[in-house]
């Protein structure tokens, strides 16, 4: 197989090909690194790579595929993790100043999860400053950039997976998602991410940004590769995801809720809309019921989680702000300051405002709907040159940030190229990681979208 076709399987065709002895690691993960030597210099996807341990794994990886051996779901698959993941005995920076130098002493646990399963990690991924923004604009370790167009932003904060498993740098990657840093990558990189429920992904060793918010989710080509990531890395032992178990049923009968409200169409760039909503019709051509839903309270939604998820970030970073704020970039720091101004009295009324978000929610989920349906993001890939990330921020994270609070999965994939060729992306959240993604696989069974790569 030559190296192209090698870079374009999934994990799942990987998987297959290598346990039926078709490719080995050893080639895929060497043909891998041959890729990220061609683009990372011109992408900055990675910020640290693990070639010599990855190359001796794939080696081993190799030689016991030859005497019968099975490490799992994931054996020989190169696999990139962000740079707030802990993998022992390597960098740990969060793409920052503050942890230029830090190494991990010990495996995170989806690190552990991932190795269990026969995966080899291949580097670690740029990102946003300590995951505060969502441009990867990075004054430490440099930006990040879109394969689709390297003027633009791969997204944030886990800008730097998006960048690497579009351009084909890896086969998949893990990304944090605290207001939408893997749904946003995914949307403006062409790809497949979930930012799982509360509570179903261990964040144990990854650098935190929001206690209450962050959630650790896979970015993939495919709905069927982030669906096995997220059964091999969830962590709910009594209620397992079962993502793969039901990626084949139909979606036929299912209803979609799409929102009414002209928050989320209003404002949005009518490529995207339109995109958006031809989904949402194909959906409905494959047998989902459209229901017209109203979410009235999504601003206060969004202004509560923003709120929760700055104060925590405030209090997680107090003692570098008071002794070495200039180490901060300028617009993370700009965030932190603003945080500071929050008061308690803010905070519990944010927190209140969620438990009210989730109730409205429930309702919605118990009668009327099985999924919600509606963009990732109002825009495409936003330009670098001249951007504010702070700006790039409150536009980008308005649809993702209430559903984050929400608690519930919520997946981004696919739907359309805009005339300048960027990535459109359409956002799914249901009470169930299964549920979205049976519908996300279910549309790429009948479009193509998710198999459309960057010119580079």
């Amino acid at each position: 197989m030559d190296e192209n076709a090698l870079l374009n399987l999934g994990v799942v065709e990987a998987s297959h090909l290598i346990h039926t002895r078709e490719i080995s690691p050893l080639e895929l993960v060497q043909a891998t690194f041959t890729r990220i030597d061609a683009l990372n210099s011109k992408l900055n996807a990675y910020i640290h790579l693990m070639r010599d341990a990855a190359l001796k794994q794939a080696q081993y990886a190799t030689d016991a595929i030859q005497r019968g051996e099975d490490w799992g779901p994931l054996h020989g698959i190169p696999i990139a993790v962000k740079d707030l993941i802990d993998v022992a005995g390597e960098p740990t920076t969060a793409a920052s100043d503050f942890f230029r130098g830090v190494v991990a002493k010990e495996d995170a646990d989806v690190t552990q999860r991932l190795n269990s399963k026969g995966a080899i990690i291949v580097g670690k991924t740029n990102l946003h400053e300590f995951a505060l923004g969502v441009t990867n604009i990075n004054p430490h370790f440099g930006n990040a950039l879109n394969p689709w167009n390297p003027e633009t932003s791969p997204g944030g904060s886990s800008g730097g997976s998006g960048a690497a498993v579009a351009a084909l740098m890896c086969a998949a990657a893990l990304g944090t998602d605290t207001g939408g840093s893997v749904r946003i990558p995914a949307a403006v990189c062409g790809l497949t991410g979930i930012r799982p429920g509360k509570g179903r992904i261990s964040t144990r060793g990854v650098v935190p940004l929001s206690g209450t918010l962050d959630a650790v989710g896979p970015m993939a080509r495919s709905a069927q590769d982030v669906a096995l990531l997220v059964d091999l890395i969830d962590q709910d032992v009594l209620f397992p995801a079962g993502c793969v178990t039901h990626l084949r049923d139909p979606v036929a009968g299912l209803r979609i809720g799409v929102p009414t409200d002209p928050y989320f169409w209003r404002e949005s760039n009518l490529e995207v809309v339109s995109a958006v909503r031809a989904a949402i019709d194909r959906l409905v051509d494959l047998g989902m019921a459209q229901v017209d839903i109203a979410l009235p309270d999504v601003d206060s939604a969004l202004r509560a989680s923003q709120i929760i998820a700055l104060t925590e970030a405030a209090a997680y970073h107090k003692e570098r702000m008071a002794t070495e704020p200039q180490r901060f970039g300028a617009d993370v720091r700009l965030r932190l300051d603003a945080a500071a101004a929050f008061t308690g009295v803010d905070y519990a009324q944010a927190r209140q405002t969620g438990r009210e978000w989730r109730h409205r929610l429930r309702g919605l989920f118990h009668g009327q709907i099985d999924v919600i349906a509606l963009p990732t993001t109002p825009v495409p890939a936003l330009q670098i040159a001249g951007l504010d990330s702070v700006a790039a921020g409150k536009l980008m994270l308005k649809f993702n940030y209430p559903f984050s609070l929400s608690g519930m999965p919520a997946l981004s994939f696919p739907v359309g190229l805009t005339q300048d060729g960027l990535p459109v992306g359409m956002q799914l959240v249901a009470p169930r990681e299964a549920t979205i993604l049976q519908i996300a696989q279910g549309y790429q069974q009948v479009t193509d979208w998710h198999t459309r790569r960057p010119p580079l």
